[in-house]
């Protein structure tokens, strides 16, 4: 049960808030600096991060669970960094869409509970590119939004891969030669780290010489996209920039083959492959820097 209040000024009001009623003793100033001090006690609690989503709810209770559902139920935690209560409006979608400009476009989306979204504030996410996403219960939400971030991740690794360049050395076996000129192809063994296809390959002979780029990896007869540590492999090299570099003339089995890293390719590592390497394979990035003379 409850009553229906009519009154100008109400798109100001806070849903889930208190009410007062003004005596005819009361002091209205002081009643309306009770109700303040109320407000920003309850906002006050709701502690947002430097960035993050944006969380829109019904009430003010909704909003403290939802976030509290994010924060400490979410694996791994949301980060939120603007709340509001009631519908979404375009202001709330254009103040969501400056994550976009500051790079954070994975943070460029509302998640609604419980609450409508105004056409025209529907209109302007398409625009902008800010994802709107809607539920009536809160685990929905969620799992929308970890859907969301996980194609969004898996696009921006997909696009590392060509800056990424995995630590890798490798040991030619000089009784498998097979082609000793562009494609240059040689069984190896990976001495430390991951050979993948597209590792470019130099080798140290007085200075760096550039092999070329690992175009196939054969074991057991069959194709590979990447062998680890302590295996064999047949790979292919092909070299466009210098196809005339050869076996036995240029480089021996007694030169190792190392993966060409640069510091963008270690960055791309650090932000989207780091799970994917071990302990060793950090520290092969780090004795590798030292090769290539990176800071």
């Amino acid at each position: 049960m409850g009553i229906k209040i009519v009154a100008t000024g109400l798109e100001k009001a806070l849903a889930g808030t208190g009410i007062m009623v003004v005596g005819p003793e009361d002091d209205v100033e002081d009643i309306k600096e009770e109700v303040m001090r109320d407000i920003t006690d309850v906002m006050g609690h709701l502690e947002t991060d430097s960035r993050g989503v944006t969380v829109q709810a019904s009430t003010l209770g909704a909003l403290e669970a939802l976030l509290e559902y994010l924060r400490k139920e979410c694996k791994p935690p949301v980060p939120v960094a603007r709340v509001g209560i009631g519908p979404i409006f375009k202001k709330d979608v254009t103040q969501t869409g400056t994550n976009i400009e500051k790079g954070l476009r994975e943070y460029a989306c509302i998640l609604a509970f419980d609450v409508k979204v105004d056409a025209e504030a529907r209109q302007h996410a398409d625009e902008l590119g800010v994802r709107i996403f809607t539920a009536e219960i809160i685990y929905h939400l969620f799992d929308q939004f970890s859907n969301y971030i996980k194609v969004f991740q898996e696009e921006k690794k997909e696009k590392a891969m060509a800056t990424a360049v995995f630590p890798v050395v490798c040991k030619i076996m000089p009784q498998h030669i097979f082609n000793a000129k562009d494609p240059i192809i040689v069984g190896v063994e990976v001495s430390r780290g991951i050979l993948r296809i597209g590792t470019p390959l130099v080798v140290t002979v007085g200075g760096l010489v550039e092999l070329g780029v690992v175009t196939s990896i054969q074991s057991n007869h069959k194709e590979l996209q990447q062998v680890g540590k302590g295996t064999q492999a047949a790979i292919k090299i092909e070299c466009e920039k210098n196809p005339n570099i050869m076996f036995g003339r240029h480089f021996t089995a007694e030169h190792p083959l190392y993966s060409r890293i640069s510091r963008e390719s270690i960055d791309a590592l650090k932000s989207h492959f780091k799970d994917e390497l071990t302990n060793d394979d950090w520290r092969l990035v780090i004795d590798l820097k030292k090769v290539f003379g990176i800071v």
